[in-house]
Order: structure tokens, then sequence, then C-alpha cells
């Protein structure tokens, strides 16, 4: 399912980041939400124009979704709203011997693939620089996530094996609300499950953050080295979400607009 870890740190107008995990684990959600006095410091919630890729899908008469599995963020839906989204991946290291070379490029392939399944519906671009990317996906072991347990209480630690998503907020020079997505991918996994993790983690980067209980969909919330491909159900709750309210993509209101007097 999927945890949620929030940080506020405090500036002028009373808020910066906030963090959020998405990882293949059953805990439950619980959203953090905003006062009053934080939200009306905030862009109003608003929809954007639904992607052309996503409009111009037909939904069949069979296709279901699990849109009601989806939580929004305190800012929203997690909607891109400007295209294509920037996708930076970890590079091979020239430097590496012949045998780790090879698997970091058999990596790097699994991760290209994923990107290029999902492109039909949510276009994206293989970007050089993380600093300008939205998404940023790292070769590395994602790391052990500690929670406390809301009905007992008890401290407890997941170790999340093949991949890990997480969000940030930040404000942009033009004074826009943004978010970013890092995806921790284990380097470890054979060439079929990196890409089927991949592919996973990158409809939680995409805005599906939460989980299928259908096993048949990609997103659902067990982890497997099987090779499962996006589902029609996938697609249709992608597009659900892509009509829903969200503060992000939207510019902060100007000081005079939120002081009463």
């Amino acid at each position: 399912m999927i945890h949620f870890l929030a940080n506020w740190r405090r500036y002028s107008f009373g808020w910066r980041f906030l963090w959020g995990v998405a990882i293949a684990c059953c805990f439950a959600v619980r959203t953090p939400a905003l006062d009053d006095d934080l939200a009306a410091q905030l862009p109003s919630l608003g929809q954007h124009v639904l992607p052309e890729t996503l409009s111009q899908w037909v939904v069949e008469d069979t296709v279901e979704d699990y849109f009601a599995e989806i939580k929004p963020s305190p800012l929203g839906y997690l909607i891109w709203s400007e295209f294509p989204v920037k996708v930076y991946r970890s590079a091979p290291d020239p430097q590496a011997t012949a045998a780790t070379l090879d698997r970091q490029k058999q990596w790097q392939a699994s991760v290209d693939q994923a990107i290029a399944d999902w492109s039909p519906f949510i276009p994206m671009v293989i970007v050089n620089d993380a600093e300008t990317a939205d998404i940023v996906i790292e070769r590395k072991a994602p790391p052990v996530q500690r929670m406390v347990n809301p009905e007992t209480g008890a401290v407890e630690f997941s170790l999340s094996r093949n991949g890990l998503t997480t969000y940030h907020f930040y404000l942009d020079f033009d004074n826009v609300l943004r978010h970013k997505m890092l995806i921790t991918l284990s380097p470890h996994q054979g060439a079929i499950a990196t890409e089927t993790t991949a592919r996973h983690e990158l409809g939680h980067a995409l805005g599906i953050w939460g989980h299928s209980l259908d096993e048949q969909n990609l997103l659902h919330y067990s982890q497997t080295s099987q090779d499962k491909s996006i589902t029609d159900d996938d697609i249709y709750t992608l597009k659900k979400i892509y009509q829903q309210p969200t503060r992000l993509g939207r510019k902060m209101p100007s000081a005079t607009s939120t002081n009463s007097d």
C-alpha cells in the first residue's frame, strides 16, 4: 500500500516541503491535512487540462478502475501539468569493470523500456541532468523504512527490497508550486524484474499514489519478479486521477491577496 512521511519546514510563508513515500507494503494511509492558515497561503485547488494522450484513450465497457484506492497528497493529486515529463536515470559508470558495466547497462535498458511503456499515456523524455528532471531514478537499494503502526503504536521497520518512490514539493523561480519524484531502484534484480519494478514505480511517480487490489494490474501492491504490463485498469485509473483537482502546477497567491487588511 502507501506510507507517508511528512516533514514541514517553516519559512516566512509558513510552508516549504512535504515528503511522501510509496512502498509495496501493507500500511495504512494517513494523509496529513492542511490547516486553514496554511491552506490560505497556497494556490487554490483546480483542475488542469487532461493530457491529450489520456483524453484520446477510449474506455471499454469492461474496463474497471481502482480510483477508490488512490489517495491525494495534502496539496491535491500528484498530477503533472507540463509535458513531456523530464526523467533522469542513473548512467553507467565508465570506470566500472566490464562485468559491472554490463549489469549497469542492462539496468538502464530495463528502465528505458519502462519509460517507453508509460510514455504513450503520459509523455516523457529522458534528460541527462538530475537537477532539472521531474522524476529521478537512482540505481541503488531502497533504504529501510521506520514507521509507527497506527493501530498498535509499535515501531516497525520495512525493507522495500526492489523499489521505492518518494516525492517532495518546492517552488520554482516563477513561484509555481511543483513536485519532484525520486525512485530508488535495486541494482540486484534481473532484467525482467528490474523492468517490472521500474514500470510499477513509474506508475506511482506519474500520479497513481495507491495500489490496486487486483493482482492482474501493474499497480497491485505485491512485488514480483515476473513480467507485468500496464493494464487498461491502470490507464483508466490514471485518466481519472488527471481529472481531479490539485494545487500543483499553480502559482502561489500574492501576499496582498492573502491578507484581509
